[in-house]
């Protein structure tokens, strides 16, 4: 901490500071905040005391303030001592004792030893709270037209052995405003592919706001609620937006163990708010019953490592959820280094899963059921071909030993039933004669069932209290199997990758599409490996699967698209068009698709098992997603005693038509737009929107009943169109 001998030297240099620049406060800065640090972009206030802040748009002369004028929050005076403090405090921080209660400090409720030091961009403001032996440093710097919140985890004290460290929120409030401020305002949380939070004169009585975690819940955790029906949050980001003027977030370091949180005004006080939570410690449950059942507590050991938060300042046209799109797409271009995609893919092909065997069981032991063998897989391609589909991708699911449930990591060799070592390879030949690409699906991260190598005491993740995780697949028809499966420890699933790809690469397919790794994330306890596994060092691992997958095959794909992997996989699977339409949640909008069409190709959860086809169809062309459909050469009630009964409607003489008409309906038209940027997204009417990219191609949307004209063109209900500089495209 520092004495008050060297604050008032800081200080004094911090006068220096402005009579160095030979500049006076600013427009709208307050008399005890001190210019910092300036560059190109933009110039930073701080004031000493607390750690407050001001960072001025030099362009157009805009302000944000870390904290709200508390003379203008209605109320002040009604709130509690924790919230009168919290809204003038840049930081809050919760920590929990031994019965596993939590509470809070920030700078002004915890009586803190507050530090301020000059740094070379910025300054750093420090907090020691003695009652709680808590203590942190936040540096904010200056880096191109960015604010950089970063808390070093050296500056990190976790508490004092009864008291422990649970979590930080850095600058709470920043870009903070009642609905009064713009009644056209609005939150961009990161669910699903976004959904905008609008600002609101009321709010449900029941309403508390988002507050989720990136890439979802940790299983190690072993919570006992989790709600299925969430879209998954898989970007790092949270904005908001009041009138010409928009804040973007986006979480770097300490992103694996952290929340989004988002309040609406209405609860607790009149202001918009929202910001990032990082974790320091993990919410886990302490069994106390074979049957599963227990306890929430925290993990006592801590989650290392440094957490920061970079913070974008947008300003007139660019201050949207489009314009915060474009700067996550240059962000993720600029510094995680992904490039432009470069068509390894074609021309927009479609991509035609197929289902190859799963099983049912008896009395006498598993009964392979193949609905697609690699002989049938080459008649339904050469079908389609001949019927103009011409541009395909065929991903190949249940091709393993035993099928789709079979018991992994045992997966070689290929399924007998369907043709065997032979046939898949027959089959390869077949389709690079045709100019067809083949992926096969496979899943690193799980093991299953019996007889398969596999050694859940040594090899499978573990809880923070050394319980297996591990998931109980029932089949509830005669004849459905029940299977255990475990999640397989990150560095083991290492082990795994290495043993089995190079021979799968030697079949002669094109690529692996990972079925788990683009959609979940897990820490590890197990005490067999030398050092446990944090989330952070789980995405690390993940990465590096992904990058000895392409040292062996040219084609690397994922599941759901964790914005993590992105430059590291040519195409994503089942990304989520939708957004979590709860209380909270007022829009989906394709923030995740604008900033990513361009960069990878992307696919929707295949159409013929949806429950509204039209609807998710008219939605994968406004957000630029490419269709997909689930095939089998035989009927799907093929597979109703076994664990893939819900695949209900997959036999492929069904969907031919379908398939064809979609294709030259939105495939042919996608062509156009296969590798350009998506540059605006606007809502037209209630049920219209437009989606353009970088060339000048539209897609204009109809989702509603009546029809629209646009560009004198009349676009019928549930329908789209698409437009060039020269008019409609037929």
């Amino acid at each position: 901490m520092y004495s008050a001998e060297r604050l008032t030297i800081i200080l004094l240099l911090g006068c220096l500071f402005m009579l160095f620049t030979g500049e006076s406060a600013a427009r709208g800065v307050p008399d005890d905040f001190r210019p910092v640090a300036k560059n190109e972009w933009l110039e930073l206030y701080a004031r000493p005391s607390d750690g407050q802040l001001i960072v001025r748009e030099l362009a157009h002369d805009l302000y944000w303030h870390s904290n709200p004028d508390i003379t203008k929050v209605s109320g002040f005076m009604m709130l509690s001592d924790i919230w009168q403090g919290n809204l003038q405090s840049p930081i809050y921080v919760d920590y929990f004792d031994k019965r596993r209660n939590v509470r809070a400090q920030n700078a002004y409720y915890g009586n803190p030893e507050i530090g301020f030091e000059l740094l070379s961009d910025g300054f750093a403001a420090s907090y020691y709270f003695e009652s709680t032996g808590i203590g942190l440093t936040v540096e904010y710097t200056l880096d191109d037209n960015t604010l950089l919140a970063r808390i070093p985890w050296e500056s990190v004290s976790i508490g004092n052995g009864d008291l422990q460290l649970l979590s930080i929120r850095v600058l709470p409030f920043l870009g903070a405003a009642p609905t009064a401020a713009d009644p056209q305002g609005y939150m961009i949380v990161p669910d699903g592919p976004g959904g905008l939070v609008w600002f609101k004169e009321q709010v449900a009585i029941s309403q508390t706001g988002f507050n989720q975690w990136i890439y979802g819940l940790d299983p190690a955790s072993a919570e006992l609620v989790y709600d299925p029906y969430r879209e998954p949050v898989i970007m790092p980001i949270f904005g908001i937006k009041t009138g010409g003027q928009a804040l973007l977030g986006i979480l770097e370091e300490g992103q694996e163990a952290a929340k989004v949180l988002a309040t609406p005004a209405g609860v607790i006080t009149d202001l918009n708010w929202i910001t990032a939570e990082f974790l320091y410690s993990q919410s886990i449950i302490m069994r106390t019953s074979r049957q599963g059942s227990g306890i929430r507590i925290f993990d006592e050991n801590p989650i290392p490592g440094d957490r920061s938060v970079r913070y974008y300042f947008l300003s007139d046209a660019q201050a949207n959820y489009v314009g915060m799109a474009k700067t996550y797409r240059s962000y993720l271009m600029e510094r995680q280094g992904v490039p432009r995609k470069d068509l390894k893919l074609g021309s927009a092909p479609m991509m035609i899963e197929l289902l190859g065997a799963d099983y049912e069981t008896n009395i006498f032991g598993p009964i392979i059921k193949p609905v697609t063998t690699f002989e049938q897989a080459q008649q339904i391609v050469d079908e389609l071909l001949a019927h103009g589909v011409d541009q395909l991708i065929i991903s190949y699911r249940g091709w393993n030993r035993m099928g789709i449930h079979g018991n992994l990591p045992r997966r070689l060799p290929p399924e007998a039933a369907l043709g065997g070592s032979e046939g898949l390879k027959g089959l390869v030949e077949h389709l690079h004669q045709r100019g067809v690409r083949i992926l096969l699906q496979d899943d690193y991260t799980v093991a299953r069932g019996t007889n398969n190598g596999f050694q859940p005491s040594t090899q499978a993740s573990r809880t923070a209290f050394n319980d297996l995780i591990r998931v109980t697949s029932l089949g509830f028809t005669m004849g459905a199997p029940n299977v255990t499966a475990y999640l397989i420890a990150p560095r083991i699933s290492m082990d795994y990758a290495r043993r089995d790809i190079p021979e799968i690469a030697g079949f002669g397919v094109d690529g692996l599409l990972h079925l788990s790794i683009g959609a979940n994330l897990n820490s590890d306890h197990n005490p067999n490996l030398e050092k446990q596994t944090h989330r952070r060092d789980t995405r690390q691992i993940y990465g590096e699967l992904l990058e000895f997958t392409r040292e062996h095959l040219e084609l690397v794909g994922i599941t759901t698209g964790n914005a993590y992997l992105l430059g590291l996989v040519d195409l994503i699977t089942g990304v989520p068009i939708q957004a979590t339409m709860d209380s909270f949640i007022d829009q989906p909008v394709p923030f995740y698709q604008i900033a990513v069409h361009g960069l990878a190709a992307y696919y929707t959860e295949p159409l013929n098992l949806s429950i509204n086809p039209t609807r998710d169809l008219l939605r994968a062309v406004e957000y630029g997603a490419l269709p997909s459909f689930v095939l089998s050469a035989e009927p799907s009630w093929n597979l109703r005693y076994t664990l893939s009964n819900n695949m209900y409607s997959t036999h492929y003489p069904d969907w031919f038509h379908e398939i064809i008409t979609q294709y030259r309906e939105i495939n042919l038209r996608m062509r156009l737009v296969i590798d350009q940027f998506i540059v605006d997204h606007k809502q037209l009417r209630p049920d219209v929107y437009l989606t353009e990219y970088e060339n000048g191609v539209q897609f204009l949307v109809n989702y509603g009943p009546d029809m629209f004209v646009y560009q004198g063109i009349t676009v019928k209900g549930a329908s789209f169109a698409v437009f060039d500089k020269e008019g409609l495209v037929r």
